[in-house]
């Protein structure tokens, strides 16, 4: 008899996905095909939508929508109660919290502690929820996968979980979004829909204090001040984009562009859809990410998989994912990041250098793998 894997799928169907969300729908889309001998049950909140219905079809897989009259508490009160009545063999919780009634065979994803290091950037409530959550996770879940070594070490240091515990499989970016696009005009004409001309500098990601993006702001304001916002491909100055949504601690950068008028230079794209951000890497300069925290920095492989050099934080995860590839900055430093972009616009023998080895890099990296490798911890509990 085939073993039944029941799966939270609730964070996968979110519209507007962060790197969390990320992982969970491509961790699932790649499980449930790894062509192992077992049934799927995917739980979610809200109505399937169209993904959701199209594995549904699959002879291996079956979709449970749990209602849930209330807002809040669908995974301490809904989800659990179904593990209390139809458990299946294994649980597998992706993006979420554990439910506090699970079956013993439970493997939780914890992706990063950002709040234990930077809870600053976290609304009390927030800090308080995801130490528990993680701590029942680290005290009660039979394995965990984490998404990168620099994310092990921290559950480690942090919880005192047993390194044996925990597995890690590095995420990946989509390769048949992310890529290299020659159709120069279709770039531009995504680029116009979200108001953005060129050159520019990108960021992607939540706008929030634990992504630097203040500091960010602060380096661009360095920049204009030296008259070194000039490439050598063109003459014209170059921006900065900001592509995300405000997050925690948004308001600070917010008034530092306010009080600096820098409302035309730098450009505030909102929520990018999924099919329009691979034209937004492809157009850009560079893209910086000076980052304070992450638990892997997805957009770092985005970026190199769309032929963008790319300049990160050096700390936490991002030299562990971006390799060789990327030239690496103090994120609290204003001056070494000013002079690391200098020299990225104004040299293009550096600038084609970092994209050959960053279109290298990404090749290390892959959803089939991700998935396999948390198939098999699955499967072997």
């Amino acid at each position: 008899m085939s073993i039944k894997i029941g799966i939270d799928a609730s964070r996968a169907l979110k519209d507007k996905k962060t790197g969390v969300e990320q992982y969970a729908f491509h961790i699932i889309n790649k499980i449930v095909r790894t062509g192992h001998d077992a049934r799927f049950i995917l739980y979610c909140q809200n109505e399937p939508n169209q993904w959701l219905r199209e594995l549904g079809e699959r002879k291996n897989v079956e979709i449970k929508h749990l209602r849930w009259p209330f807002k809040f508490f669908w995974t301490q009160g809904r989800l659990s109660l179904e593990m209390l009545f139809h458990a299946p063999d294994v649980l597998f919780i992706p993006a979420s919290a554990m439910p506090l009634i699970h079956p013993k065979n439970t493997v939780a994803a914890i992706h990063d502690l950002g709040f234990k290091r930077y809870p600053e950037a976290y609304k009390k409530r927030q800090r308080i929820y995801l130490n528990w959550s993680t701590k029942f996770a680290v005290r009660h879940a039979q394995k965990i996968i984490t998404i990168s070594d620099f994310s092990k070490r921290e559950i480690v240091k942090y919880y005192g979980a047993d390194k044996a515990k925990i597995a890690v499989a590095h995420l990946a970016c989509d390769h048949e979004r992310f890529r290299v696009i020659n159709d120069r005009q279709k770039i531009q004409n995504i680029l116009l829909k979200h108001k953005i001309t060129r050159p520019y500098i990108l960021f992607v990601g939540r706008l929030e204090k634990k992504k630097n993006v203040a500091g960010l702001i602060k380096v661009f304001i360095l920049l204009k001040c030296r008259g070194a916002l000039q490439c050598a491909s063109t003459t014209k100055s170059v921006k900065l984009i900001l592509a995300g949504m405000p997050g925690y601690g948004w308001e600070e950068a917010e008034n530092i562009i306010r009080e600096n008028n820098l409302q035309n230079d730098i450009i505030i794209t909102g929520y990018v859809p999924d099919e329009d951000l691979p034209y937004l890497y492809n157009g850009a300069e560079l893209f910086l990410f000076p980052s304070l925290y992450e638990g892997f920095g997805l957009p770092i492989l985005e970026a190199m998989a769309c032929g963008v050099p790319v300049i990160a934080s050096n700390t936490a995860s991002c030299p562990e994912i971006g390799g060789e590839a990327a030239v690496y900055i103090d994120p609290r430093n204003h001056q070494e990041i000013a002079d690391a972009i200098n020299r990225i616009l104004s040299d293009n023998n550096r600038r084609h250098s970092l994209i050959a080895r960053g279109l290298e890099r990404v090749k290390d990296f892959s959803w089939r793998e991700c998935g396999r490798a948390a198939m098999d911890i699955v499967i072997n509990l």
